[in-house]
């Protein structure tokens, strides 16, 4: 049987243009640098001074954002997000977009969790300013998973608003980086567990904004 709104991709590397080819390889490149560097330990001084400074620089009040901002990109909250924003596309049948949405968001938490946590297998820091952060570290799942996430509502809002693209995709990079930042400051991540994942959401990214394109039309 025939299903008439099913994803259908054609011709995927035709659309996936050489800027973001380019930017997507270098992100590749800067994940796997990263990655070697965390675990041979050579970047355990510099995310432990760096954890310090970020707590030692920002202000006492700066805690209150951070628990704030942390929980906003909590899974439990950025699964609502999903949600909602599925249920709105589906009611407008932007079917191709719910669709990559679905499959960007599952596809990055089981690449995340099942695969290169358990692979790295990296322990979080001590003494950590949220009770509810278990598991390993690197990399991180709140980051990766939220980029891409903030990413693709830029780019879906975007498509619908274009005068707008600017400030939604502005809102987007705001959000993830209060989100990285907070992360670090809890001491729930160290600094090259986000940055890694910032690597990995914007693949993550480039790849479901390619298939969507790919999939317009058919």
């Amino acid at each position: 049987m025939k299903i008439k709104y099913l994803l259908k991709p054609r011709n995927f590397f035709k659309h996936l243009n050489r800027i973001n080819l380019f930017f997507a390889t270098l992100a590749l490149s800067f994940f796997i640098i990263l990655s070697s560097l965390v675990v041979t330990g050579k970047l355990k001084t510099f995310d432990d001074n760096l954890l310090t400074k970020i707590h030692t620089t920002l202000p006492n009040w700066f805690i209150y954002i951070a628990k704030t901002s942390y929980f906003i990109g909590e899974a439990e909250v950025a699964v609502w997000i999903v949600i909602f924003t599925l249920g709105f596309l589906v009611w407008k049948k932007y079917w191709n977009e719910a669709q990559v949405l679905a499959l960007s968001t599952l596809s990055i938490l089981i690449l995340i969790d099942k695969i290169f946590k358990p692979l790295f297998a990296i322990p979080r820091p001590i003494n950590r300013l949220v009770e509810n952060a278990f598991g390993k570290s690197f990399p991180s799942g709140h980051a990766s998973g939220n980029l891409l996430l903030y990413f693709l509502l830029a780019y879906i809002l975007s498509q619908s608003f274009p005068k707008f693209k600017v400030y939604f995709y502005s809102l987007a990079t705001f959000l993830i980086i209060l989100m990285g930042v907070s992360s670090a400051y809890l001491r729930v991540h160290w600094v090259s567990d986000i940055l890694a994942s910032y690597s990995i959401g914007y693949i993550m990214f480039i790849f479901s904004i390619t298939l969507l394109k790919s999939s317009e039309n058919n």
